[in-house]
């Protein structure tokens, strides 16, 4: 399946980030984005929906860390072992260690360039890794 069948949820607060997100993702075909403005949002959307994909900004530091827990213990509606990219202005070891036990694929740091975006939606799949339903 091609990556702009794959859909990805973006969590994000910052409408400005969001918008770039979404407009690069539509225009390059790289993922059909869903797109919410905080942590619950996402949240109540991930318990009916399943995504193949995250990627989550940790301005909600600790609801989006909680999240990534109940999404690794199988909390919710997509598969526990989806792809995870999150973006973050800075990383100390203690959140490079946490996002690293939940299995977090990929971290971005912000600002970042959006090639980073691109080649990090990219990365989240190898071309030839079957896709579950």
């Amino acid at each position: 399946m091609s990556l702009a069948r794959r859909k990805v949820l973006l969590i994000e607060p910052d409408g400005l980030v969001r918008g770039t997100v979404a407009s690069v993702c539509r225009e390059l075909q790289l993922v059909r984005l869903q797109q919410a403005t905080s942590v619950a949002q996402g949240e109540k959307w991930m318990q009916s929906n399943a995504d193949h994909g995250l990627l989550l900004s940790l301005t909600e530091r600790d609801a989006a860390l909680a999240l990534l827990a109940r999404l690794r213990a199988g909390g919710l509606r997509c598969g526990a072992d989806i792809p995870v990219a999150v973006m973050v202005h800075g990383a100390d070891a203690d959140l490079v260690s946490r996002l690293k036990e939940l299995d977090v694929r990929r971290l971005l740091l912000q600002p970042f360039r959006l090639r980073d975006v691109v080649h990090t939606l990219e990365q989240l799949w190898p071309a030839a890794e079957p896709m579950a339903a």
